[in-house]
């Protein structure tokens, strides 16, 4: 089954959608922080931090709440000396007339709790009938969500992609035939580029960082010097294509076809070569 796609939105902005291996990346790296928010449908929105979907999250950490210590201390340094135990007990011309204020507060609690006990004596049919009521409620509740059918989940969110924009950050390029583009240099990271047809594109130096290219046709483009670090790959058709001195740092290529590719010094640390394969830290120029 296909992995969830997630969006993620800061500043206003939306960027994405990527796969959670990516958004784990990018906080390993730095690029995006548990702060930003992310969502399934770009409709409900949560923190990263809130989400507890991703181990890179920092734990929180509790702060003290000076009041209330002050408060509980207080709290039982009056206890004590209401108990005659603590050394800050009141003098003794006091303890007679703390005594006869006990004596008042036991009476008036002796006759409180009479009066609650003929109340609750009073108001235990009510409440077995209320208990009861209660628990069939649940019971049912029970049985109607055992036979309830499981909703149907998506895979990913349906977004709508956008042929005729330019590329740039988090652009939706899903499916798009833009053959012979010309965007060398190009800052668009977490773009969406799947199944995306850019043969013979120029896009030398192009920043697509964590972009999801899955499955798209690059046949002869020149990336050379490009940024790919943590871009899906996967299954995508770089027959012919010019990747010298391209960063390649932990982006996924399994299944992709690499027939004639150039990677004169493109470093793969961290990457998934075609195979399944882990590129050790010194691939560079070939997945080692």
């Amino acid at each position: 089954m296909t992995q969830p796609l997630w969006f993620l939105r800061h500043a206003g902005k939306v960027y994405g959608p990527f796969p959670a291996p990516q958004i784990a990346e990018a906080l390993r790296q730095g690029d995006i922080t548990p702060d930003w928010e992310i969502s399934l449908d770009e409709v409900d929105w949560l923190t990263i931090a809130e989400s507890a979907q991703f181990d890179e999250v920092p734990p929180t950490v509790p702060q003290v709440d000076a009041e209330a210590a002050v408060w509980r201390e207080e709290r039982r340094r009056a206890r004590a000396r209401w108990l005659d135990g603590d050394s800050d007990a009141p003098a003794p011309g006091e303890l007679a007339h703390d005594a006869v204020l006990r004596a008042a507060v036991a009476r008036d609690h002796a006759r409180t709790e009479a009066m609650l006990r003929a109340e609750r004596e009073r108001a235990l049919p009510w409440r077995l009938l209320a208990l009861a009521s209660f628990a069939i409620a649940v019971l049912g509740a029970l049985i109607w969500m055992m036979q309830r059918p499981a909703p149907i989940q998506p895979d990913v969110a349906p977004v709508t992609a956008d042929c005729a924009a330019a590329l740039a950050p988090g652009v939706n390029w899903r499916g798009c035939r833009l053959p012979g583009l010309s965007a060398p240099g190009v800052h668009a990271r977490g773009a969406l580029l799947e199944g995306a047809h850019l043969d013979d594109a120029a896009l030398a130096r192009v920043d697509l960082a964590y972009a999801f290219v899955r499955g798209a046709s690059l046949r002869n483009a020149d990336l050379a010097g490009a940024i790919l670090t943590g871009a899906d790959l996967g299954g995508a058709d770089l027959s012919g294509a010019n990747l010298t001195g391209a960063d390649l740092r932990q982006a996924v290529l399994r299944g992709a076809r690499v027939t004639g590719v150039r990677l004169h010094q493109a470093q793969l640390a961290g990457a998934v070569w075609v195979d399944g394969r882990v590129c050790q830290p010194a691939s560079i120029g070939a997945c080692r």
